[in-house]
């Protein structure tokens, strides 16, 4: 089957998502986690994931641990037109893995909107001092793609990576600027949405793509 900031909400709200981070903390961040977080920072995780109450404004945020993306992932795709390709659908499996520290590469295997297939080498790196995500997406129809930014959270649970930072690129004669900005809902599905800039011109609604993790 192919499958694709702090506020208080009520009570009953902040409790389901608690309770989703609570599950997803055994697998994904809590305890210990990857090697990229400070002990400290690994600490404050493993409180907060072990609350049994709902989160109040005096308990601290939560660290974003890079180990959320580890594993194999199914992703769907949809854009639009562009100088990168046509627009459509497209579908596959990212296959995540850490290489030592704050360091993670992976592998991407799709089809394109034509039945074409297609692969990505994926690299990143996060600063947890800065919060700052850095990926790269090695294409093989000829372009890299970078989304660069700051990830952010709230309470609940939920954790955004805004890549307005992301350098222009330039494939088939044009000079391209995607951004837009990621979001951790649970830890076992994301959604990236995009925007783009053609040769400097206004920036418009891109596509969105969906990642929905196998879990073992």
């Amino acid at each position: 089957m192919r499958t694709i900031v702090t506020t208080l909400v009520t009570s009953t709200v902040m409790m389901a998502a608690l309770t989703s981070a609570t599950a997803g903390a055994q697998t994904l961040t809590v305890p210990g986690g990857g090697s990229c977080l400070t002990a400290e920072q690994r600490e404050v995780n493993k409180g907060y994931y072990s609350l049994s109450r709902p989160t109040s404004r005096d308990d601290q945020m939560p660290f974003f641990d890079p180990e959320y993306y580890a594993g194999t992932w199914e992703f769907e795709s949809r854009v639009s037109d562009s100088p990168l390709g046509p627009g459509g659908e497209s579908f596959g499996t990212v296959t995540i893995k850490s290489v030592g520290g704050c360091n993670y590469e992976g592998d991407l295997k799709g089809e394109d909107p034509d039945g074409k297939a297609f692969t990505r080498k994926i690299k990143f790196t996060f600063d947890s001092a800065k919060k700052l995500l850095t990926w790269t997406e090695a294409d093989s129809r000829g372009y890299t793609l970078t989304k660069s930014g700051v990830v952010g959270g709230e309470l609940g649970g939920l954790f955004h990576h805004h890549f307005e930072d992301s350098p222009a690129m330039t494939f088939a004669g044009k000079s391209m600027r995607i951004t837009g900005v990621s979001e951790m809902s649970s830890p076992a599905f994301f959604k990236s949405d995009f925007k783009i800039s053609i040769d400097g011109g206004p920036v418009a609604t891109f596509g969105r793509t969906t990642y929905e993790k196998q879990m073992k």
